[in-house]
């Protein structure tokens, strides 16, 4: 029997953009997830509605043919990998969350997925896209935007000096897919960021300019971005900003594009990136 792709966490992000990456190549393909999200079906495409964190039904559903991707919640992952499940091979997407200087839940869940990963035998890759933007359910730069339309100001430590390092989903995608036929990439980690690091102010003042909002980034001291940032939940229409999302902001988020120039993969820049959603014909405000 000829080795299966399937995709947890189908509906949405990278792993919707993969699913139907797949099934317009006539790969066939298994998606799954919780909410169809109007997700489409042919001949070798099909779609498996089911909550993931149902593990027992999920390990069901993979056998010694099936490569599964996996694109949720870290958790789910470490539980399945503790159901010792038959399958060939498996990749996994992370987050390079999971280098951070100022850990916190999240890093925590990554962290023990990557152990349960590498303690099993599964022929495994593992990849830590940097900050995603650009796939259906991703809001990256949907808040910030958000905030762009709701105030006249968008305040960042230290001038917004730290460097972020945006990738396209199109280009986790395709990592994806570079992996899938890379059987050199069993057994590593790699790392999956944009072209080039720019600063938090370039990188805000795009998502506004590409928008066209017209608010503007000023520098505060983190302190009082600390203290104004539990406010933001008693705010309307302006997104949730957490302490650990404040601390993060002062922490450099750059990484050598070497592991994907392995896979044959040039990212786009984050400018070329934008302008990419723009003339791929999604309103400005779906930016």
């Amino acid at each position: 029997m000829a080795m299966s792709i399937t995709i947890i966490g189908a509906s949405s992000g990278p792993g919707r953009m993969l699913y139907e990456a797949l099934m317009g190549d006539g790969i066939p393909v298994t998606g799954i997830a919780r909410n169809p999200r109007n997700i489409p079906t042919n001949s070798t495409a099909q779609f498996v509605q089911l909550d993931a964190s149902d593990t027992a039904a999920l390990a069901r559903l993979v056998n010694k043919n099936t490569l599964l991707v996996h694109c949720t919640r870290p958790e789910i992952l470490t539980t399945l990998i503790a159901r010792k499940p038959d399958m060939s091979r498996l990749i996994a997407l992370g987050s390079t969350r999971i280098y951070t200087r100022f850990p916190d839940d999240k890093c925590a869940r990554l962290t023990a997925m990557s152990h349960a990963i590498w303690m099993s035998e599964i022929p495994t890759t593992l990849l830590h896209p940097t900050m995603i933007y650009g796939a259906p359910g991703l809001n990256n730069i949907e808040r910030v935007v958000q905030m762009a339309r709701v105030s006249p100001i968008i305040p960042l430590p230290d001038n917004g000096k730290s460097l972020i390092q945006p990738v396209l989903a199109s280009d986790v995608v395709k990592a994806i897919r570079a992996c899938i036929d890379a059987h050199s990439s069993i057994g590593k980690t790699i790392v999956v960021p944009g072209k080039s690091p720019i600063t938090y102010r370039r990188f805000i003042e795009l998502c506004i300019e590409y928008s066209g909002e017209t608010c503007r980034v000023v520098s505060i001291p983190i302190s009082l971005l600390s203290l104004l940032a539990p406010m933001t939940h008693l705010l309307p229409g302006v997104p949730i900003i957490t302490q650990h999302e404040v601390r993060r902001l002062l922490e450099h988020k750059d990484f050598s594009t070497e592991d994907l120039v392995s896979l044959n993969i040039e990212p786009a820049s984050i400018e070329d990136g934008l302008k990419k959603l723009v003339f791929e014909g999604k309103p400005k405000d779906d930016i």
